[in-house]
């Protein structure tokens, strides 16, 4: 039997689960291989989990540049970092090797990737780690590390960041980024011209208090049936539902955090969103146009651009606008919303999670086979 090992995270927003969902997905069609999923979290004793991961909702809704000094400081710490995290997590590591013994790692979140190789070596084991990159075009330079086995570029931009960062050509590959199987095989029908749009507005699994603002715009600026999803903000849902629900009642729907986003995603004419990767490609495969209002300084910072560079979402970062972007979309028929769905189209024809986790069960397999071959005598 084949194994597997991947280190993903819960809590530290969402997306890094969603990559790791998507592969492992469609890794179950390979019934020769064994997948084991952990959140890398919780290789941590319990005080340091709880700081690491319960801080990084609050730290992402403050104002200003606050995650932006964060995510500079991770970066220009890198080193420090990686030997605090891989000193939390060495003991409960060692144990997972032991007793699980994967043929290979894949990682899909960056903090563990140098602790994992110097873990290994500690060990003296050759257990070969890939890393799947979670950012689209802004690679941080976790992702680097010379002793990775190989690393997996969603994008273009990304795999040409990956090169710049000193990744060598041959243990770098281009791949597409994995939606989820509940966002495949689903396309929304064409806008119907002349009728009231729904319109979804939504900022990761954290929320953003700018949701506020975008909100208001679109209520007094449109006559839309409005989706508000504040993901697990409960603090903004109930603003938001204070402000708004009496005042536009029966047009404004304001919600959590959702299992079935799917379908409300699908029940929309137009996404307002923040440039995260993850919902963006989510948008994509359910060809649904998209407006981005904003991004996470850091690894978010140049997302906006390199979406409408590809035309498969456009950018407003200024709220005064919005509802002018909007009217824009609906003109003619909604002959943008269809220029923007037949770029999306083309951005992704295919099932991006299946064609990796071919790629990941064959070179787990080549891996499995290179070690378990033995010489012969004659050899």
């Amino acid at each position: 039997m084949l194994k597997l090992l991947i280190i993903t995270a819960l809590y530290t927003g969402h997306g890094h689960k969603s990559i790791s969902d998507a592969l492992e997905e469609r890794l179950q069609a390979y019934p020769d291989l064994d997948v084991l999923t952990i959140d890398g979290f919780d290789l941590m004793d319990k005080v340091m989990q709880v700081c690491a991961e319960k801080t990084y909702g609050p730290i992402t809704r403050l104002p200003g540049k606050t995650w932006q000094f964060n995510y500079a400081m991770g970066v220009k710490f890198k080193g420090p970092v990686q030997t605090a995290v891989a000193s939390m997590i060495r003991h409960r590591f060692q144990s997972l090797i032991e007793e699980y013994r994967p043929d290979c790692i894949l990682s899909v979140h960056p903090v563990f990737l140098g602790c994992i190789c110097s873990l290994l070596e500690e060990m003296g084991l050759d257990i070969p780690l890939i890393a799947h990159e979670a950012d689209l075009i802004d690679i941080a330079p976790f992702w680097f590390d010379p002793r990775i086995h190989m690393v997996l570029a969603p994008s273009k931009e990304s795999y040409d960041s990956s090169l710049q960062g000193g990744v060598l050509p041959e243990r770098l590959r281009q791949v597409g980024f994995p939606v989820r199987s509940r966002f495949m095989g689903k396309r929304r029908e064409n806008y119907t011209p002349n009728q009231p749009v729904t319109i979804t507005v939504m900022s990761g699994s954290e929320g953003s208090g700018v949701i506020r603002v975008v909100t208001r715009e679109l209520l007094r600026g449109t006559d839309a049936k409005v989706n508000v999803v504040c993901g697990r903000n409960k603090a903004l849902r109930a603003k938001l539902k204070k402000a708004f629900t009496k005042e536009y009642y029966g047009r404004v729907n304001v919600m959590g955090f959702v299992e079935n986003i799917q379908d409300i995603m699908l029940d929309s004419d137009i996404l307002v969103m923040r440039a995260s990767p993850n919902s963006v490609m989510e948008a994509v495969a359910l060809n649904i146009p998209a407006i981005l209002f904003g991004q996470l300084a850091g690894q978010e910072l140049h997302n906006p651009d390199m979406m409408q560079s590809h035309g498969i979402a456009a950018y407003c970062p200024d709220t005064n606008r919005l509802v002018g972007l909007v009217r824009d979309m609906l003109k003619n028929n909604g002959e943008a919303m269809e220029r923007m769905r037949r770029a999306q189209r083309e951005y992704m024809p295919g099932d991006d999670a299946k064609d990796t986790a071919e790629l990941l069960y064959n070179e787990v397999k080549r891996i499995h086979e290179k070690v378990t071959v033995q010489p012969t005598a004659s050899q």
